[in-house]
């Protein structure tokens, strides 16, 4: 019995102490664990300021329309399938850059496609104008035919015009 009694107190003393040992250690833990997550919150947040310095690169620029002048479709559309149409526009002068962007509006079965174009503002530029070519995907989904309308610029009334090409659909074989 004797013996059975002192193990039971010699392990409830071992579960006891090595309980607030690991009490303490777990709290350093913890601790360090919070002190590493705020030293890399702090640092994060510091660089994050930094890196928003003004640089000698920066520039005023707008987004602008630019003209297509022609875009290359097939005769007809088989129904399901998908096309890349080639698109060409105009950029009037080197403060012109073109990265791919163009809004694209449904309108019942037509289809408004407007090239958009970043310009630089305030810089020296030439007037030497460029074509640059750029596709849309589309695939075919409606039955009816397609009416594409490509942006061309302003009439004398400040209205859109348009390049406007037909695309009937037909089934698959």
């Amino acid at each position: 019995m004797e013996r059975v009694s002192l193990r039971h107190n010699m392990s409830y003393s071992n579960v006891f102490f090595g309980n607030t040992f690991g009490k303490i250690k777990l709290k350093t833990k913890l601790r360090m664990r919070n002190f590493k997550y705020l030293l890399i919150m702090f640092v994060g947040f510091t660089a994050s300021l930094t890196s928003c310095s003004n640089d000698d690169d920066y520039h005023e620029y707008h987004l602008e329309y630019v003209n297509v002048t022609s875009a290359d479709l097939p005769d007809e559309f088989v129904h399901g399938r998908t096309y890349r149409i080639e698109v060409t526009i105009d950029l009037p002068n080197s403060c012109y850059y073109y990265y791919n962007q163009y809004d694209y509006f449904y309108e019942g079965t037509s289809r408004l496609i407007y090239p958009i174009a970043h310009v630089d503002d305030d810089v020296s530029c030439d007037d030497t104008s460029r074509e640059v070519t750029f596709s849309i995907p589309v695939q075919a989904l409606q039955e009816e035919p397609y009416i594409f309308k490509f942006y061309q610029g302003k009439d004398a009334d400040d209205q859109d015009t348009f390049l406007t090409i037909e695309v009937p659909v037909v089934e698959a074989p």
